[in-house]
C-alpha cells in the first residue's frame, strides 16, 4: 500500500489570488448538484434569496450566540425567529433554540424527553422511544449517545404507520415516541394526532421531526391545501424540530429545536457552575457552546425577507411543477410514485423493474441519484423551486433508460444505497 504524504502546515502565507484561484480550481471538483436534481444537498430559491443570505452572514461572520451579552443583536435575531416559528407552529407559549441542523435539533429532543422522564418517571431504568421505520437515521444516532433503546414499529404496505404495532410498542419504559411531518423517503405526514394522544395519556413526551416540512407545510397550508395538522395545536406534542436551511433557503447549519412551553424546554439546557460560583456560570441550550451568529443573522434577514407572502408563493410554484414532475414518472410503464406524498418530497419505484438498475442508467447520465433500500427500494426526491427547470430533461432520460432496463441493456451496479 502506497504510504499517504500528509500536506505540512505552511511556512510562508500565500497571497490572497493564488488562495482563491486555488479554491476556483478545487470548487470544479463538485457535482453540479442543482442541474442534476440532487435535493436534499441544498435548496435554490432564487438568486434574489441567495444574496440576502450571504449579506447578511457576512455582516455577522464574526459573532459568536455563546456571548449574548456582547452580541446582542444575535440573540435578538435567535429570540425573533424563536417568536415567529412559535406563531408559524400555532403555539403563543413555545420556545427554543438555533441550531447547526435536523441532526442536532432531534438529539436535543431525544437529551430533553430523557431528563423530563428522570423528573417524571424516576423508576425508568433502561429508557426506550418508539419510532416508526420511516423516522429519520437521526434517532438511532441519539439513542446511542444518550443510552436510550429504539423500537422501530413496522409500517404497512401503503407506507404508512401500522397504529397497532406503534402503539403496542410503547410500555413502561418509553420515554419518548416520534413522528414525522412528513417522512424523509414517502413525503407523507404520519398520523400526529392519533399518535401523541398516546403519548399525553401517558405523560411520555412526543416530538414531531419537521426538519423537512417545517418551513413548508405552514405555507402549503396557508395556500389553501387540507392538509393532516402536525403542531402544537395538537395536545400532546412536546417538541418540533425544523430546518431553516432546507425549505426555509437559509444559509447552512440553521435548524430550530421547539418546546411546547419553558417547562419542556428546561429539559434541554446544561448549566454548569464550579463550587465557588453561581450555576449559571456555563448556560448553554444546544449541544455547542460557540455558535456562529452568521447562520442566525442569515436565518432571521431571509425569513423577513420572504415572509408569509414569499414563502407562500415558493411553495406554490413547486408544488405546480412537482405534480408535472410526478405525473410525467407515473406515465412511464412500469414506475411508480410511492404513496401519497403532500409534499416536494417523494420516492418512485418499480414492481417489475430492478429500481437500482434505472439508477445505474441515470447516474451514467450524469444525475445524482437519491438511493433508498429501507423501508422501500427506491429513488428518492427532495426538490425546490431552483430544481424546476430541469425536470423535462430528467424524465426524458428516465423514459430511455426504463426502456433500456426492460430491454437488459442496462443492470444494477454492485454499490449500496445512500442515505443523506
Amino acid at each position: 500500500m502506497k504510504e499517504k504524504i500528509y500536506k505540512k502546515f505552511p511556512l510562508n502565507g500565500l497571497n490572497r489570488s493564488k488562495i482563491l484561484s486555488e479554491m476556483d480550481k478545487r470548487s470544479t471538483l463538485d457535482l453540479k448538484w442543482k442541474e442534476r436534481l440532487a435535493g436534499g444537498v441544498s435548496y435554490p430559491a432564487g438568486e434574489d434569496v441567495l444574496n440576502i443570505a450571504k449579506e447578511a452572514y457576512l455582516k455577522f461572520f464574526s459573532a459568536n450566540a455563546l456571548y449574548k451579552n456582547i452580541f446582542s443583536s444575535v440573540a435578538q435575531f435567535e429570540q425573533d425567529l424563536v417568536e415567529m416559528a412559535s406563531d408559524l407552529f400555532n403555539s403563543n407559549k413555545a420556545t427554543g433554540s438555533i441550531t447547526s441542523g435536523g441532526s442536532e435539533s432531534i438529539l436535543l429532543a431525544i437529551k430533553s424527553a430523557r431528563d423530563r422522564a428522570k423528573e417524571l418517571h424516576p423508576n425508568i431504568k433502561e429508557p426506550e422511544m418508539v419510532v416508526p421505520e420511516s423516522a429519520h437515521p437521526a434517532f438511532w444516532k441519539g439513542a446511542h449517545y444518550f443510552g436510550l433503546k429504539t423500537i422501530a414499529t413496522p409500517l404497512k404496505n401503503d407506507g404508512m404507520i401500522d397504529m397497532k404495532s406503534y402503539i403496542n410498542a410503547v410500555n413502561k419504559n418509553t420515554v419518548l415516541m416520534v413522528g414525522s411531518a412528513p417522512s424523509l423517503t414517502l413525503g407523507m405526514i404520519d398520523p400526529i394526532s392519533e399518535m401523541a394522544s398516546v403519548a399525553d395519556k401517558n405523560n411520555i413526551n412526543f416530538h414531531v421531526d419537521a426538519c423537512v416540512g417545517g418551513f413548508f407545510l405552514p405555507f402549503l397550508e396557508k395556500s389553501g391545501e387540507n392538509l393532516e395538522k402536525w403542531d402544537f395545536r395538537i395536545p400532546g406534542v412536546t417538541t418540533i424540530s425544523a430546518d431553516l436551511h432546507k425549505f426555509g433557503y437559509t444559509a447552512k447549519g440553521a435548524s430550530l429545536i421547539m418546546s411546547r412551553d419553558e417547562d419542556i424546554f428546561k429539559h434541554q439546557i446544561f448549566e454548569w457552575g464550579p463550587p465557588h460560583r453561581s450555576k449559571d456560570y456555563y448556560v448553554t441550550p444546544n449541544m455547542a457552546g460557540t455558535r456562529p451568529g452568521g447562520g442566525i443573522a442569515s436565518a432571521w434577514a431571509v425569513v423577513k425577507y420572504l415572509g408569509i407572502e414569499g414563502y407562500t408563493k415558493l411553495v406554490t410554484d413547486t408544488m405546480n411543477y412537482i405534480k408535472r414532475f410526478q405525473n410525467g414518472i407515473n406515465s412511464i410503464n412500469g414506475l411508480n410514485v410511492l404513496g401519497k406524498p403532500v409534499m416536494s418530497v417523494f420516492a418512485y419505484s418499480s414492481e417489475s423493474l430492478n429500481i437500482y438498475s434505472i439508477a445505474s442508467g441515470m447516474e451514467d447520465r450524469g444525475w445524482l441519484v437519491g438511493k433508498d433500500s429501507f423501508p422501500f427500494k427506491a429513488i428518492r426526491f427532495m426538490q425546490s423551486p431552483g430544481h424546476a427547470p430541469y425536470i423535462e430533461d430528467y424524465l426524458r432520460d428516465l423514459e430511455h433508460v426504463t426502456k433500456l432496463v426492460k430491454e437488459g441493456k442496462i443492470s444494477e451496479k454492485e454499490e449500496s444505497a445512500n442515505y443523506n
